[in-house]
């Protein structure tokens, strides 16, 4: 009988389950603390390299560039104190 999901598919299925678990237990606990700690959170696990950079891929370049409005009312700080404060 034939497989409904080739190897390569399982595998590719068996990760994504993995990460959504992940981003679930993450939401829990987000969801655990007050507005504070759910900042302080943020701001340790804040990305730390550079938001331009390369990254290769099965010999493919891709260059990912974050652009910001400079007249924007607020900053991203703001934004997502806003965003976490009011959640």
């Amino acid at each position: 009988m034939n497989e409904p999901f080739s190897d390569i598919e399982k595998e590719e299925l068996s990760e994504e389950t993995v990460i959504r678990q992940m981003i679930d237990g993450i939401t829990d606990c987000l969801a655990s603390m007050t507005k504070e700690e759910r900042i302080a959170w943020f701001r340790r696990s804040q990305y730390p390299h550079p938001l331009n950079f390369q990254k290769e891929i099965d010999g493919t370049v891709y260059t990912v560039n974050a652009h910001f409005n400079a007249s924007a009312s607020e900053s991203i700080e703001e934004k997502t104190k806003r965003i976490l404060l009011n959640a």
